[in-house]
């Protein structure tokens, strides 16, 4: 098939489509340098351009710009058989409608069930009885109404908007003075509200799944980098990257915990009814798996995961779709371990991008002479490696190679 895939990083599902023997036309939001290796057909929201800034302002949401260069892209062409949707529409189910309508059939799950994930109050409803523990969750429509709810939780706490991917808009909030000074200038910036919820400090973690009619086959659990300051994160809660598989004694060593979790992954999926791979994030504190959210599409983890199983999730995704069933084992088995790093600017400074080290596992490279300021995504780190431990030495080694490279 001729694939169209769209998405905020795009490469990585790309690179899996193009690997399961699909020919691919690709939107995507940075346009890295490996978009042009992987495929010299692709359009990208950002064109990187030496002696400029990576980031420009934009008049529309990056949401937007991905539908409507994938709109041109599908014209254009014309003979794409089918539309693969990575991260950036989880918020739009309209946007998921309209690309319903341009003609190729859609692999993605429908506007309704993007819905129904970002409903929180449903979905936490949902989560609770599959068996997941629920962090203590309010809902302020006002600054006022925010600090009721801040008096009767212990710090810390976070506050988080309407989503957005990646970490995006949640904080960390170590007292209540902190958080009247923000919200007491920043409240109206959030025009639907502000979420504020229990902290549960834990193991990050997540898992991806491939759901089918009535049927939710678990490929893996994955140890979840947050807010890692070794990759330079610009937030508490960004997203940096995976290791695959989570390593948690505990859940290794009580089996009854690893099956509860499971089945109740197993549960929880089949009440939202989706298809396809999807993603679930969760905290693992004292033998009980706390919700955080689902992911209703390809996951920023795909590429740990294949390194780590041998699956090719998009051609999981797309059997799933047409009804064909893989024996997948009840418990996820491992051939190996996988980490990905995503490096982001963390100098003061402004720097331009001068050069990378030899290293075939360096991938989503901002291009050369591009300025980086800070908090920018500079590259990402993808390997297949023995263990958790020695592979996030390793990583850290390769980030520090680079930063030494591009900043004085």
């Amino acid at each position: 098939m001729k694939l169209l895939v769209s998405g905020f990083n795009a490469r990585p599902f790309a690179k899996a489509a193009k690997k399961a023997g699909h020919e691919i036309g690709t939107v995507d939001y940075f346009g890295d340098m490996d978009l042009l290796k992987l495929s010299r057909n692709c359009f990208s929201v950002l064109r990187q351009k030496p002696g400029q800034t990576l980031h420009r302002p934009l008049h529309r949401i990056p949401a937007e710009y991905l539908y409507i260069l994938s709109e041109i892209m599908s014209d254009e062409q014309g003979d794409f058989d089918g539309i693969l949707l990575g991260s950036a529409f989880d918020r739009f189910p309209d946007l998921i409608t309209k690309f319903d309508k341009l003609g190729p059939r859609l692999f993605a799950n429908k506007p309704e069930k993007f819905a129904l994930i970002r409903d929180r109050k449903r979905i936490l409803k949902l989560a609770e009885q599959a068996g997941f523990g629920i962090p203590e969750t309010n809902f302020a429509q006002s600054y006022e109404e925010l600090i009721d709810h801040a008096k009767n939780l212990s710090y810390p706490l976070v506050t988080r908007g309407d989503g957005g991917g990646g970490g995006f808009g949640i904080r960390l909030w170590e007292n209540i003075e902190d958080l009247k000074s923000y919200f007491g200038e920043h409240f109206n910036e959030n025009e639907t509200g502000v979420w504020i919820q229990e902290y549960i400090k834990g193991n990050d973690a997540s898992s991806s799944v491939i759901c089918s009619k009535n049927l939710v086959q678990i490929i893996s659990i994955n140890k979840q980098l947050i807010g890692d300051k070794n990759l330079g994160s610009p937030g508490d809660f960004s997203y940096c990257g995976n290791i695959v598989p989570l390593e948690d004694k505990q859940l290794e060593q009580d089996k009854e915990y690893q099956i509860e979790l499971l089945e109740s992954i197993r549960k929880l999926f089949k009440k939202v009814d989706l298809k396809g791979t999807n993603g679930i994030d969760f905290v693992l504190k004292n033998g009980k798996a706390y919700f955080m959210e689902i992911n209703p599409r390809f996951q920023g983890s795909i590429e740990c995961i294949q390194y780590a199983t041998d699956y090719n999730l998009v051609k999981l995704h797309v059997d799933a779709f047409n009804n064909i069933i893989h024996d997948i084992p009840e418990i996820p088995k491992y051939k190996r371990s996988a980490i990905k790093g995503i490096l982001f600017s963390n100098s003061e400074k402004d720097f331009s991008v001068k050069k990378y080290p030899r290293n075939k596992w360096i991938v989503d490279r901002t291009h050369y002479d591009v300025i980086l300021e800070e908090n920018d995504p500079f590259c990402s780190i993808v390997m297949p490696i023995s263990s958790g431990e020695v592979g996030y030495n390793k990583m850290k080694k390769i980030t520090e190679k680079i930063l030494s490279m591009n900043i004085q």
